[in-house]
């Protein structure tokens, strides 16, 4: 394992966490920390037995977006030569992934630290946090997280964010639809869905994930039978040989991804 700057890795058996780690300056990202960050997701992405990715932070700021020092100036970024360098935004980091992931808010998320929250699977948020755009304030515009928000709000209601620049909390984030719950102190829907995505059939879940990506590159008259190609080979996996005598048997499956 190469030895990371910014982020920590570690695993819970079939989770794998990653965690921001430059609390100390709010966990904004430097081209490095981006680096490290895909690095990180594409071990989990190509390891069999991570069926899912959860995102956590250090410090009491989620993410405060881009350093902007660090990418006007590299020479002020940490390099970590170890770590493949990619040109590549944290959206199209995340964008990659074949497994379903989710990302803990435990701490206010600002500007492009939205990149990595509504770039996951599910959202959860503690009841203290609060969201923030504040780029139009600096002369700035968030046109990347302005692409995210478009997949959860209509059009006038995401460039009302972006426009604004002003700052709405945890419970404002779950009615507008951008969070899928907040935590409580025992984190206990954080906790079922978890086990509820580690128990079922992962390979399943990865192709869900790889047919979504292809199917925004179909015609509308191409979608259904590429979907219905889709299944057909899906139903050829041990897993869903597995799955179906499991079923029979009232068990859970021994799934093995493949």
């Amino acid at each position: 394992m190469e030895k990371l700057n910014f982020v920590k890795i570690q695993r819970e058996q079939h989770v794998f966490v990653l965690t921001l780690a430059r609390p100390e300056k709010r966990n904004a990202f430097t081209p490095t920390m981006v680096s490290e960050i895909a690095y990180a997701l594409r071990l989990a992405n190509e390891d069999p037995t991570v069926r899912l990715i959860q995102i956590e932070a250090e410090g009491s700021v989620f993410c405060a977006g881009m350093d902007l020092k660090a990418f006007e100036d590299p020479s002020v970024d940490n390099i970590n030569p170890r770590i493949p360098e990619v040109d590549k935004s944290l959206a199209e980091v995340f964008a990659e992934l074949n497994k379903p992931s989710v990302c803990v808010v435990r701490g206010d998320v600002i500007a492009g630290g939205f990149l990595i929250a509504l770039s996951c699977t599910y959202l959860f948020a503690l009841p203290h946090v609060r969201f923030s755009l504040p780029e139009v304030k600096i002369g700035l515009f968030p046109f990347q997280v302005l692409a995210l928000l478009l997949e959860y709000l209509p059009e006038r209601k995401a460039m009302d964010l972006c426009i604004r620049g002003s700052s709405f909390s945890a419970e404002e984030a779950l009615t507008k639809g951008l969070l899928h719950a907040i935590l409580d102190d025992q984190e206990g829907e954080l906790k079922a869905l978890k086990a509820t995505i580690v128990d079922n059939a992962p390979l399943a879940i990865s192709k869900g994930f790889i047919a979504l990506r292809k199917l925004r590159q179909k015609a509308e008259g191409e979608k259904y039978s590429f979907l219905l190609s889709e299944l057909a080979l899906l139903r050829e996996t041990d897993d869903f040989k597995e799955g179906m005598t499991a079923f029979r048997e009232k068990r859970k499956g021994n799934w093995q991804n493949s």
